[in-house]
């Protein structure tokens, strides 16, 4: 580990500090998963099934911003995947970007980050993913019995104060405008 974390520092002292950071979690409702377990199994009987259709997954999902440059070209990257306590692995992410295609701009962060729950009308099955993925809480007074509460606060800052376009903040992330419910 101490090697690895070695190669990635190098790999930034030569490239830069990287510019996108991204998290991708295992979902053990994924059809290519459930549709491969036996009748009587559950996803925590077949790790091996689980760990193949993530790796998968997880290729796929580099291609996007390194081989295709869906966000940009791509001139490093490194992730690094962790088990959660449930036993889902999930990646970090970190890429670095070409100068002329760095997230500089809030127009450009617009472009490609949305902070919207999508309406069921218009598409249901995003609608849905997003709801039971993608969302944190309810918490603070409406629920203050959450694992996130902490002396009567959300540990993770929410709720988040709403905001109808981006702005950024040089000490940490931006701001990332939020569409209204």
């Amino acid at each position: 580990m101490r090697e690895r974390c070695a190669d990635a520092m190098s790999i930034f002292a030569k490239y830069g500090a990287p510019h996108l950071f991204m998290t991708f979690t295992a979902n053990p409702k994924w059809p290519e998963i459930t549709e491969n377990l036996r009748p009587s199994e559950h996803t925590t009987d077949r790790p091996d099934l689980l760990a193949r259709v993530f790796n998968l997954k997880l290729k796929s999902l580099m291609d996007d911003p390194t081989v295709q440059g869906t966000l940009g070209k791509s001139t490093a990257q490194v992730y690094t995947i962790e088990f959660q306590k449930r036993g889902l692995p999930h990646a970090h992410i970190l890429i670095v970007l070409r100068a002329a295609d760095k997230f500089s701009t809030s127009e450009h962060i617009d472009k490609f980050v949305r902070a919207e729950i999508p309406s069921p009308i218009e598409n249901l099955r995003l609608h849905e993913i997003v709801t039971k993925c993608l969302m944190h809480g309810p918490c603070g007074i409406e629920n203050p019995g959450t694992f996130c509460m902490e002396a009567g606060q959300c540990k993770k800052m929410f709720p988040k104060e709403f905001r109808t376009e981006t702005t950024m903040n040089v000490s940490v992330y931006p701001f990332v405008s939020q569409m209204p419910k």
